[in-house]
This record gives structure tokens, sequence and C-alpha cells, in this order.
């Protein structure tokens, strides 16, 4: 059993860039000494926010945005959240990706997890909080080419809908096993 997996980058060069990602060509030694060229994304850190407000009865909902998504051509119904701005901790991130998507501000954000999105081709860190004691404080106020509206769901809803349609961003079902890590399951 080979116990160093670990590749040496050679080189790095962006080949491609957006507004939202750059498309990187990196040259790599094996553990093997072997030299191959991959392609990664490099795009800024996000966050997720899970924004649960638990009920009397004992379920509780989730608040939920509802978006368009170019890449599925889709609507999506997903947590609120969005890119880390430069300058911005994770925590400062979910607090305004909350604020501007639901118009809520939160007693309380807890980190629940931190993952890569998809390390076979991705360089950034998804960090997923939970924010509760929910308060409605502004209007939203999305980003210009954000489209959106935000609506409270019943949590069973959510957990039924996961990985299905209109439930079809997969970093939401990582989210939400996040939350179940850090809070059980909803009564």
């Amino acid at each position: 059993m080979q116990e160093n997996l670990a590749w040496q980058p050679v080189e790095r060069k962006s080949i491609f860039s957006t507004r939202i990602f750059e498309v990187r060509e990196i040259v790599s030694r094996s553990p093997g000494e072997t030299e191959g060229t991959y392609y990664a994304l490099h795009a800024s850190d996000w966050v997720i926010v899970v924004p649960f407000v638990p009920s009397g009865s004992g379920e509780g909902e989730f608040l939920m945005v509802r978006q368009w998504r170019h890449g599925a051509e889709t609507e999506s119904v997903e947590f609120p959240g969005g890119v880390i701005d430069g300058g911005e901790t994770p925590a400062e991130a979910a607090a305004r990706e909350l604020r501007e998507e639901t118009g809520h501000t939160a007693e309380k954000l807890e980190l629940a997890a931190s993952f890569s999105p998809n390390p076979a081709i991705m360089d950034n860190t998804c960090h997923v909080f939970i924010a509760e004691g929910l308060k409605r404080t502004h209007e939203p106020d999305p980003d210009e080419d954000e489209f959106l509206a935000a609506m409270p769901m019943p949590a069973k809803e959510v957990f039924r809908g996961m990985g299905h349609p209109p439930f079809v961003h997969g970093l939401m079902s990582a989210a939400l096993l996040a939350f179940v890590q850090k809070k059980g399951l909803p009564e």
C-alpha cells in the first residue's frame, strides 16, 4: 500500500478568467515522479446559512430562498448563501448573505462545517453556518443580478425534498447534513 499519496505542483497558470471563477492549468509531479497536466477552478470561498426556526409543535421550519440557476437552467430552492467578499470573515459573510437574501438577522450564527465543494476540480472552501434567533430587521437587498424569493418551509418538507426538484443544489444536502450533525433531527 502506498503511504505517500501527495502530488507536488510544479507550475500553475491561469488560462481563462471570469467574474466568478478562473480556470487554472496545473502541472504536478506524482509520488511516482511522473508529471501530468490538470485543470482546476479557482473561486472565492462561499458560505451557506441554514436558518432554523423551532416551532411550538416541535418540527420547526427553515427559511429558504428560491432562485434561478443558470447552469441547471432551472429554479432551485436553497438555503441562503453566497461568496465571501474580500476582507470578510466567513461569519461576516454569512450574516450579510442572510440579511441581503431574506431581510433577517440572527441572534446566533454557529459554524457547522467547512468542506470542499468538489476537490477533484475546485480549490475553494464552503463554510456552513446555522442561524438561530431570527428576526426580520430589513427588506431583502439581493445583488443586482439576483432575483429570489425568501420563504419559510416546514423542516419535514425540506428533508423529504432534498435531492429532488426543486431542491436540486447538491451543496444544500451537505449543508442539511451539517445541520443534523450539529443540532440533530428536528422533532
